[in-house]
């Protein structure tokens, strides 16, 4: 089971509804950070300039991407938002992913989230549980 922060991942479907409402059909987006304990979300600034579509900024993911090895943590893969759209990914969300990765997408509409392993070319929805942030 992959273990989630139910905090993280509520504020994010917030700030995810927030853009979308704010900006129609602007996405949000980010990497997913395994900590060894639990999956993390850092988001990245969205560089797409269409509506409906998201690209991860690459001087935010070679920032990520360098924090976490130096925090002895692995990137394991993307999450991004639906503004209109079932937590299911498309075509090119599958296209464009890193083999044997997971992506996360938030659905914006259902107040939701689904985690997927894309592998091969076929995304498979995953299960995942949740963690109470420890103050």
């Amino acid at each position: 089971m992959l273990l989630l922060d139910k905090t993280q991942y509520r504020h994010f479907l917030r700030e995810a509804r927030h853009v979308a409402q704010c900006v129609p059909g602007r996405e949000i987006c980010g990497l997913i950070v395994d900590t060894g304990h639990q999956l993390s979300f850092v988001q990245t600034r969205n560089a797409s300039r269409y509506v409906g579509s998201f690209v991860l900024s690459g001087p935010d993911v070679r920032r990520i991407v360098s924090a976490a090895k130096t925090l002895k943590q692995k990137t394991v893969g993307t999450f991004h938002s639906h503004p209109a759209a079932t937590a299911s990914p498309g075509k090119s969300d599958i296209q464009n992913a890193v083999d044997d990765s997971l992506m996360f997408i938030f659905d914006c509409l259902a107040n939701e989230g689904c985690l997927w392993k894309i592998k091969g070319g076929v995304a498979k929805q995953l299960s995942y549980g949740f963690v109470q942030h420890i103050k």
